[in-house]
């Protein structure tokens, strides 16, 4: 049963309990938790629900509901414990769109009803799909020990003065920082210590003092969102993301590591692929701009590590002439993500002192010439050379490390998709790639790793296309 959270409100009609026993009692009360009155179908009442209709809290209808009775409830719940009864109920609900839950019984029910912490103005519902009860309940525990008792007063002082902040601020980071400021301050701390005219006094002064300043300058957060995998964010880059009015996302940057952002973000890609341009890159400098001195928190969420490969020296020089403030959050490169999924050093004591990342291609999509690199002193046999954006030019590079001097038999690992779901391995030699390149059938993204590191034992399946002992001889 897949489900959506959501909070209904019990404000105009009363919700309906179906039973008067001791399940239906549990219900109601849960329910009264926040509606007004509850309306309770049954023949009898317990004691419980008894006691709760002289209080006026339960109010008793007819013991077999029918569509009257039924339509237009914001939620219903079946628990007479009659089998027969609560599927005619959950029936009619269902025909009339009505929300229902029958306990137990999740093939009857429409929504599921979630474990609650509750702290008045503030509700945490955790769900677990119906699949774990028990689940719900240990992550409850745990709640209920972490967030304040008094919790609701700070929401109620946040609602108070929504309107006042609304008029006086400007929607996005200023009204943003200036509840940041509130929630982690003085305001906050007295109200959680029941302290309400002093905290009320302490946010009615901020706003003053955040109405008199100056309009504040927007950002530039240059983020590195890894290899795609959202597990290797950091975690200052989660907090980037949700802290962002707008992102500027790679096609590298990965559709899960997104999820972190806020749901009221605006998201603009502006990714590229070899000879393809989605957005130019001094229009996207222009933008991001445009979008700072507008006062806005912009995030450029790039795929690896901001500063390898990523343009970000064009960026930071047009940011800095233009003024505005610039950071930095660093991302794992690919090629750092590709040597921990292999569980291979990319330098190692014994066999490679040195490891050097490249590009596979030149700016504006030219093969590489690699004529600021002395390949055959890197062919030595001590050295790593990482190649990032090199699929298209594998069998050239190949080349022209043989031409430099590189042993035929040298080992080569390619690795697509480093750290996703969909990541591919590919184990071949220096040989075999400057002969048929195209045996790898290679796709980007992805990196080559060239150096005796590639040839150590590799954790998980590694594909292996050294079956033309050949192509190593003619190079040898």
């Amino acid at each position: 049963m897949r489900t959506f959270p959501i909070f209904v409100s019990v404000d105009r009609k009363p919700p309906l309990v179906t039973g008067g026993g001791e399940l239906a009692a549990i219900k109601a009360r849960l329910l009264l938790k926040r509606a007004e009155i509850v309306d309770v179908a049954a023949g009898e009442l317990g004691s419980e629900l008894a006691e709760l209709e002289r209080a006026g809290r339960v109010v008793l209808i007819a013991a077999r509901p029918g569509v009257d009775q039924i339509r237009g409830r914001p939620l219903v719940i079946a628990a007479t414990g009659d089998h027969a009864e609560d599927a005619r109920v959950a029936a009619i609900a269902r025909a009339l769109g009505v929300p229902v839950n029958v306990p137990d019984k999740p093939a009857l029910c429409s929504f599921v009803m979630p474990a609650i912490v509750d702290r008045g103005e503030v509700t945490v519902a955790i769900g677990t799909e119906g699949t774990s009860p028990v689940l719900a309940q240990r992550l409850r525990a745990w709640l209920e020990r972490e967030l304040h008792p008094r919790l609701d007063a700070l929401a109620r002082l946040a609602g108070d003065f929504r309107y006042a902040v609304a008029e006086k601020l400007p929607a996005g980071r200023a009204r943003r920082k200036f509840w940041e400021g509130v929630f982690d301050g003085a305001a906050s701390e007295a109200a959680l210590a029941g302290e309400e005219s002093e905290a009320r006094r302490l946010v009615g002064e901020a706003i003053e003092e955040a109405a008199k300043a100056e309009t504040v300058q927007g950002r530039v957060l240059l983020v590195g969102a890894g290899p795609g995998n959202p597990e290797l964010l950091t975690l200052k880059a989660v907090r980037a993301l949700k802290e962002a009015d707008v992102i500027l996302y790679d096609r590298l940057a990965g559709t899960g590591v997104l999820e972190h952002a806020r749901r009221e973000v605006e998201l603009i890609p502006v990714g590229k692929t070899k000879g393809e341009h989605s957005v130019p890159q001094d229009k996207i400098q222009a933008l991001m701009i445009e979008r700072a001195r507008a006062g806005q928190t912009v995030v450029r969420l790039k795929g690896g590590d901001p500063l390898v490969f990523g343009r970000a020296g064009e960026e930071i020089a047009a940011l800095g002439a233009a003024g505005i403030e610039v950071e930095i959050i660093s991302g794992i490169t690919a090629g750092l993500a590709a040597a921990a999924s292999l569980q291979i050093p990319l330098t190692h004591r014994d066999i490679s002192h040195s490891v050097t990342f490249v590009s596979g291609h030149e700016a504006g999509g030219d093969e590489p010439s690699f004529e600021h690199l002395d390949l055959a002193a890197l062919g030595n046999g001590e050295s790593t050379l990482l190649v990032y954006m090199g699929v298209s030019t594998a069998g050239l590079i190949a080349r022209r490390l043989l031409d430099a001097g590189w042993k035929p038999a040298c080992p080569v690992i390619a690795v697509e998709n480093a750290s996703r779901d969909n990541e591919r391995r590919v184990a071949t030699t220096v040989a075999e790639l400057a002969a048929a390149p195209e045996r790898l059938e290679l796709k980007s993204p992805a990196v080559l790793i060239f150096g005796e590191v590639a040839g150590l034992p590799a954790a998980g399946l590694v594909e292996d296309v050294l079956s033309s002992p050949e192509l190593s001889r003619a190079y040898a």
